[in-house]
């Protein structure tokens, strides 16, 4: 018997192509991923942008996929060696549905709010809905599973949100840094949290860090533009976090770290997934937005004033101020509330001929680009009210009025309101004129107060039943005449005014 002792056989090399094929099906399936968000949410990603140089804080949606990399590169690091077990129908199954969920919230949802579409922008739901959805297709359950950190990070500031939180720190442009900063501490943590020790230490270096340099910035530069105040202290404080607990927990390692490899997608190639995934996104793509709300910049009188003169046959009998509005319209914004009363009564507008009351709410700010997110109707709480179609006013001097009724069920009232913009400097004006159907002296009218948190309920109302709830189709405009010959000797007495004429 001989035994055979010649060396065995040295196993064959892998083809190099074979030893670059984990890369390249990871750029090839990120390629897919990342070129459909971006075409099939286009038209979003140019509002936003557009917005953003308007002045809008929604700019902060570009600072985020910045710190979802941040946190997920520290996931990525800590979670290896992922035991190739998927089924692909269950991944199909559920990247279907988020698919769905995409296109139900851009093409049904988004239109039932149309109205605030600035102020809650649903399609930017609807992208991370759609992001969600066509990872799980692309890679699987269990991998995008492994980040679920980062994907509740994603998720834990809609635009709505944001500005609620902002405006519950004072509103202020430090304020939004500030909501920011917090969310990079968030991402700090989960890219250093290997216990939760250094989570809650990485959490409070970033968010320390991240403060100083935005109180810093504002100390230097007061007028800084609001997309750099969002994007230097968050995405600076996170980087620098992270990297300083790198570079400490490497301190006296003089060895070599073996390289890390990146291993071949655990989830099976499925052509039908990648299919499934341009289609809905092409379907997303010929979804319309809503059109963005149009405020006029039709040059006002000379000079600039937060109060308005009574037109002929009215005189003022109160004055309110409010200061609640700097928090929503910039730190130069104001609200007064002028009370106007009819001289004489006009058996036009009473059949009692009694005098009739009017209030005239004159928002004044520098930020143009609120007055788009916040539409007039954010100004008052007006739950449980049905709104009417506008109609078009023209008031004299190129200024044009949108008239419209609210009704109460509540308070069984109807209010008209008449609502027109101007132009006065670097000044912008939204004049708010209403009229109530109770001719009495303690008549109600709305007042104006904080509204984005009461008037959830109607969010919601509308969502369970739609805009049936919210929408008077039957309106009955009894003080179109009063509005208009109002509206159109205010607009005239401004100029009087400054011209020297009489009233």
């Amino acid at each position: 018997m001989t035994v055979d002792t010649a060396p065995e056989k040295e196993e064959a090399t892998p083809p190099r192509w074979r030893s670059r094929r984990p890369y390249d099906l990871l750029i090839l399936r990120w390629a897919v991923l990342l070129t459909s968000v971006v075409l099939a949410f286009l038209p979003t990603w140019v509002r936003l942008a557009r917005e953003a140089a308007d002045g809008a804080v929604t700019a902060y949606i570009f600072v985020l996929p910045l710190l979802a990399v941040v946190a997920a590169q520290g996931v990525a690091r800590r979670r290896t060696g992922e035991l190739p077990i998927h089924d692909r129908q269950t991944d199909n199954i559920v990247g279907g549905i988020g698919l769905l969920g995409s296109i139900a919230i851009k093409g049904l949802w988004l239109p039932r709010y149309a109205d605030q579409y600035e102020l809650s922008h649903l399609d930017v739901l609807a992208a991370l809905a759609f992001f969600f959805g066509g990872a799980i297709l692309l890679f699987g359950l269990r991998p995008v599973g492994r980040f679920w950190s980062v994907w509740v990070l994603l998720l834990a500031l809609s635009p709505l949100g944001y500005r609620m939180v902002a405006i519950g720190f004072g509103g202020s442009r430090f304020a939004y840094a500030a909501v920011m900063v917090i969310l990079a501490g968030i991402a700090g943590a989960i890219a250093v949290g290997r216990t939760s020790r250094r989570g809650w230490l990485g959490f409070a270096c970033t968010v320390s860090t991240g403060l100083a340099v935005a109180a810093i910035m504002l100390a230097l530069w007061p007028q800084v533009h609001i997309v750099w105040l969002q994007l230097v202290p968050t995405v600076g404080a996170a980087a620098v976090t992270g990297i300083a607990f790198y570079v400490i927990a490497r301190r006296g390692r003089f060895d070599e770290r073996e390289p890390h490899r990146i291993g071949s997608p655990t989830a099976k190639w499925s052509p039908s997934s990648l299919v499934v995934a341009i289609v809905a996104a092409a379907v997303l793509s010929i979804i319309p937005l809503p059109g963005r709300a149009a405020v006029a910049s039709v040059p006002g009188p000379p000079g600039v004033s937060t109060t308005l003169a009574p037109p002929v046959g009215f005189g003022q009998t109160d004055i309110q101020e409010f200061g609640w509005v700097r928090a929503f319209f910039g730190s130069r914004a104001a609200l007064t509330r002028q009370t106007m009363r009819a001289e004489e009564g006009n058996s036009a507008w009473d059949m009692r001929s009694r005098p009739r009351t009017v209030v005239v709410d004159v928002l004044s700010t520098t930020n143009r680009a609120s007055l788009a997110v916040y539409p007039e109707s954010t100004l008052y709480r007006l739950s449980n009210t049905r709104t009417s179609k506008p109609l078009t006013i023209d008031l004299g001097r190129g200024v044009t009025g949108s008239l419209y009724t609210s009704v109460s069920d509540a308070l069984l009232l109807t209010w008209t309101k008449l609502v027109f913009h101007w132009q006065r400097g670097d000044v912008m004006q939204r004049v708010t004129v209403i009229s109530v159907d109770n001719h009495d002296l303690d008549a109600a009218f709305p007042q104006p107060m904080p509204s984005m948190a009461s008037n959830l309920g109607t969010t919601i109302g509308t969502f369970l039943r739609g805009n049936a709830i919210s929408i008077d189709d039957d309106p009955e405009y009894k003080d179109r005449e009063l509005l208009t010959t109002f509206g159109t000797g205010l607009v005239r007495q401004q100029w009087a005014l400054v011209n020297g004429a009489p009233r």
